[in-house]
């Protein structure tokens, strides 16, 4: 979900936290297909029917490219929401993710928010979708 579509629907904070969320899952499964990776690798190497060992092989590279795939959605979440968190902070009253839409333009980079205390308004960039 965009940053600005996370804010006018739920929120900045509760838009960060289900970042937050789904690159850690993202995490856990980067770890599954690790594990899975080194028992298919521990698959290949024992002595077998030839078929079960290339069976083995395309459950290696299956998790392996399951994992790559797991790794880069991860690091693309946590860097889009701490970037956001990062320009989540007012500048003029420091007031952390209290922030709305002061004007509704999607096509754009960057947005223009509002602070919820002291209604001072800055931009923020919009990292946009994977």
């Amino acid at each position: 979900m965009r940053l600005v579509d996370g804010i006018r629907t739920v929120g900045f904070r509760k838009w960060y936290r289900g970042e937050l969320t789904r690159s850690h899952l993202s995490l856990v499964m980067l770890l599954l297909c690790g594990i899975g990776a080194l028992v298919t690798l521990e698959l290949v190497g024992l002595q077998g029917p030839m078929s079960d060992r290339i069976g083995s092989f395309v459950l290696l590279l299956a998790c392996a490219s399951i994992g790559a795939v797991a790794l880069r959605r991860y690091l693309f979440l946590l860097m889009r929401a701490e970037l956001a968190a990062r320009e989540a902070v007012c500048p003029k009253c420091a007031t952390y993710g209290k922030l709305d839409l002061a004007a509704d333009e999607p096509q754009q980079e960057r947005m223009e928010v509002r602070c919820q205390r002291c209604r001072n308004v800055w931009s923020m960039s919009d990292a946009g979708d994977e």
